[in-house]
């Protein structure tokens, strides 16, 4: 083994163990009461994402208007309402709920962290047999597991973020967040199945700064209402001007997720392949 094949793997090896350390991803959650609440609160959350946890900072603006919000609402079960009969206005899919988080076995990020680790120590086991023993197969299985990698990095651990979090799950399951998660780290959460004629929708956009979800929801908060009142929200909602019209609650919210140094270090690993696979075909070419 020459002296530029054993600077490859220590290299390889260097790149990957950092990588691994390395801040994953850098995101910042932003969401507004865009309807019903006076001042429009705003829920600002800073996350930082690498191999072993999730640490986060959060912040409220204009604070006084939700907090009265949350005190003077009244937590509504679904059994208060009836919801067998008016499953198209109120959302009580718990059991969709449930097997989505089965799914990712409680956490989509932690499956994909044991994921990325398995595909870290495939690249190092598959660039050292590269160097070792040099086969067409081997070459194009450190190639492969190289993009699989990337994939994982620029996509799946994205995805897993935003279903932890609660905004791309797309459906309106009883049990969720009416915000698409953004309360989630306050002290009080307003579910899905306390509103009536509650509607949602969800996408995302690609650009330089990373993956960009957003998310809004409006519906009718039921306990905002008093019980002798909901019955009729449930059945008709209510326009502007109606009794019941004042329980319409809206959100916004932006979910940016920006790429770590991570995204460096796996990149600096492609020269190593690149070079590895260039003196491997000399090799050949002289014998």
């Amino acid at each position: 083994m020459n002296s530029r094949k054993l600077v490859v793997i220590v290299l390889s090896g260097l790149f990957l163990l950092t990588s691994w350390s390395s801040t994953w991803f850098e995101i910042t959650a932003v969401g507004v009461y865009s309807e019903g609440i006076e001042r429009e609160p705003t829920i600002t959350t800073e996350y930082i994402i690498d191999s072993n946890q999730e640490s986060f900072e959060l912040s409220i603006d204009n604070s006084t208007p939700l907090l009265l919000y949350w005190i003077n609402r009244e937590d509504v079960s679904p059994g208060q309402t009836d919801s067998e009969n008016n499953s198209s206005d109120l959302a009580d899919d718990s059991e969709e709920s449930i097997s989505d988080r089965q799914a990712c076995s409680g956490s989509c990020l932690d499956m994909t962290r044991g994921i990325l680790k398995l595909t870290m120590i495939a690249m190092f086991a598959a660039i050292f047999l590269s160097v070792v023993r040099p086969i067409r197969s081997i070459r194009i299985a450190t190639v492969t597991t190289w993009v699989i990698g990337i994939l994982i990095i620029l996509i799946a651990i994205p995805l897993a973020v935003a279903t932890d979090f609660g905004i791309s799950d797309g459906n309106d399951s009883g049990d969720e967040s009416s915000t698409g998660g953004f309360d989630t780290n306050t002290q009080e959460t307003v579910e899905v199945n306390q509103f009536a004629h509650f509607r949602q929708d969800s996408g995302y956009s690609i650009s330089f700064e990373g993956i960009e979800f957003t998310y809004e929801s409006i519906g009718f908060d039921l306990g905002l209402l008093d019980e002798e009142d909901r019955d009729d929200v449930i059945e008709t909602a209510p326009i502007e001007g109606d009794p019941g019209y004042e329980s319409l609650i809206g959100f916004d919210g932006k979910l940016m997720i920006g790429p770590g140094p991570i995204i460096t270090w796996w990149l600096l690993i492609a020269p190593l392949v690149v070079l590895n696979l260039i003196e491997t075909r000399e090799s050949f070419e002289e014998e």
